[in-house]
């Protein structure tokens, strides 16, 4: 039978397949991936946009309708100008603490040069203290739960847990945020349109601009939702193909020869 060199070599690791799965590797990882998921609620979780092809259509039915003098060429160039752009911004913290989400940074220039020609949209939209949804409970929980993985991963560091507890505890958080997250996403997809349509409404919109709102999930959200399953699966198959590895495998090297005592003849060898 042959023995790897790099693992009979006296005071090495013994590097296997699996050595990613151990249990000291999995406490220093373990705690990253729930720090920068806790990093992804500053950025955009969800977003609000124009639905600028409906938007486009409906107000080209409307001018030849009612003959105006509504300049279509430049309608059409101020809604091409803001295909993409977020309206409203809600970060993970926006939507988990109830806080007002941030606005466009500034009107295209081709929407304000055209200002005079087209129709009197100043108030379709609310202001961003009037977008605020609120606490979000489910989101909140999630934070809640990404933050306890944190704090149980640092824990870990200080003080060793037995393997299938602390490799427990982060699989269990991992999921429960992870399902928090992804029913909170589709409940702020119909809150968010529901509450900038009412805005508008109550500001003497006509119409309701609920078919004219695109809600979009922002970067930062899906990689929360990769990072959160990548903790899942890792610390499972941790607690399941890494027990018994609670510290690494360092083979001590081999003692001294002893040395012979004074009058012992050495025996000869042969």
């Amino acid at each position: 039978m042959t023995v790897d060199a790099a693992a009979s070599a006296p005071g090495r690791r013994t590097v296997t397949p699996t050595s990613i799965l151990e249990e000291r590797t999995a406490r220093r990882l373990t705690p990253a991936l729930f720090l920068l998921a806790i990093l992804c609620f500053f950025f955009t979780f969800a977003g609000v946009s124009c639905n600028t092809d409906q938007a486009k259509a409906t107000l080209h039915s409307a001018a030849g309708l009612s003959g105006g003098n509504v300049n279509l060429a430049q309608l059409d160039r101020c809604l091409d100008a803001l295909k993409g752009d977020n309206l409203f911004s809600y970060t993970g913290f926006n939507l988990a603490f109830g806080t007002a989400p941030s606005g466009l940074a500034s009107t295209p220039a081709t929407c304000t040069s055209g200002a005079s020609v087209l129709p009197g949209s100043s108030s379709a939209l609310p202001v961003g203290s009037q977008a605020t949804l609120g606490v979000q409970p489910l989101e909140l929980v999630a934070l809640i739960a990404i933050m306890g993985g944190a704090l149980a991963g640092l824990l870990a560091l200080l003080r060793p847990w037995r393997v299938p507890w602390r490799a427990s505890t982060a699989t269990v958080l991992s999921i429960v945020a992870l399902v928090l997250l992804l029913l909170e996403q589709a409940h702020a997809h119909t809150a968010v349109i529901d509450k900038i349509s009412s805005a508008s409404t109550g500001a003497g919109v006509p119409f309701s601009l609920s078919a004219y709102i695109d809600f979009n999930s922002g970067l930062a959200y899906l990689i929360a939702l990769i990072v959160l399953g990548v903790a899942a699966l890792y610390n499972a198959s941790s607690a399941l193909l890494g027990v018994g590895r609670m510290t690494e495998e360092i083979r001590p090297p081999p003692p001294p020869p002893a040395e012979p005592e004074a009058g012992q003849r050495t025996p000869a060898a042969g």
